[in-house]
């Protein structure tokens, strides 16, 4: 079971903002990615429901981070049903993140105080996702909309919190625009960075992280 709460899971994000997204079948690599982005000073990390062995390496590496990084919060992406995510709350998920917005995934999230981030594209969409409870709503494809739809999305919703994903280039100037607009964090795709390269991954993640931090909001 979760071993942070969604509040847990907000004060993170606003401490460490970025956060890789990431699936691979093959855990070694896996690891040495999380351990390259941790040491950068990654506390938040997606890995995404999206291979065959998705489940089987999201538990495996869960039991990673419990032995070698209890800080790190590992959240289990690309979650459609309830079914999936009862099954990845059992093997540990710290949170939640889906593609749609799924009123029975926010229920169960809400029963086990677990963070909640669902997709969200329209005003509609946001709307619905922050009244059924939503710990971020995550913006996506981010990169199609841009940083200035989201600064005009979040004056009628200025309550809500969100997390830009989707296609977002990781630069620091880019990464920093998306804070500048108002987003918690924003969520990186692991095959825009150097992961072949685990010392050139942490540096990559320090200097997205610092150019980040400046402008998150208290």
């Amino acid at each position: 079971m979760a071993r942070f709460t969604k509040a847990d899971v907000v004060t993170k994000a606003v401490q460490g903002p970025l956060i890789p997204v990431f699936y691979h079948a093959e855990i070694p690599y896996a690891r040495r990615v999380l351990q390259a982005c941790y040491e950068g000073g990654v506390r938040l990390f997606e890995f995404t429901n999206r291979g065959a062995n998705a489940f089987a390496n999201f538990a495996d590496l869960q039991r990673f981070v419990e032995a070698e990084y209890p800080d790190l919060m590992l959240g289990a992406g690309t979650i459609y049903t309830v079914e999936e995510a009862e099954r990845f709350i059992e093997a540990g998920a710290d949170y939640i993140v889906q593609p749609i917005i799924g009123a029975e995934v926010a229920e169960l999230c809400h029963r086990h105080d677990l963070a909640w981030l669902p997709g969200v594209s329209t005003l509609n969409e946001i709307y619905q996702a922050d009244r059924l409870g939503a710990t971020f709503a995550k913006l996506f494809p981010a990169a199609m909309l841009g940083p200035n739809y989201l600064k005009t999305v979040r004056a009628p919703l200025p309550q809500v919190r969100f997390m830009a994903t989707g296609g977002i280039h990781p630069t620091p100037d880019t990464v920093a625009a998306w804070m500048q607009v108002g987003a918690t964090c924003v969520g990186v795709d692991s095959r825009m960075l150097q992961t072949d390269d685990p010392a050139a991954l942490t540096t990559q993640v320090e200097q997205l992280l610092a150019a980040m931090r400046p402008a998150t909001p208290a």
